[in-house]
């Protein structure tokens, strides 16, 4: 399992929707192969080098998505952060949609 703080997770929501009313709307997490599936408001739990959430508002150019890593999967403070990762979330990379 994986905890987010509920401060970061309401700021990643915000964070996308703002995004989305700037710059026409929220991005695809499947890089179009799935053309309307995810782009929608929401966001989106990325395993990678740790496990965050990630806001997915259309960004301007340029810009970063706002993410928070997970308590249990922060790579800089959490020496288990890997084997952690591995057991709740996998070894490969990926992306889960979160309805918002």
């Amino acid at each position: 399992m994986f905890t987010f703080p509920i401060l970061a997770v309401r700021k990643v929501i915000d964070r996308g929707i703002a995004d989305a009313a700037a710059n026409g709307g929220f991005r695809n997490p499947y890089y179009g192969t799935r053309p309307g599936e995810g782009e929608r408001p929401g966001l989106w739990l990325v395993g990678d080098e740790g496990v965050y959430i990630m806001s997915n508002g259309k960004l301007a150019e340029g810009a970063r998505a706002l993410v928070a890593y997970s308590e249990q999967c922060h790579p800089v403070g959490n020496p288990d952060w890997w084997d952690y990762k591995r057991r709740h979330f996998g070894g490969d990379d990926g992306i889960e949609f979160i309805e918002a």
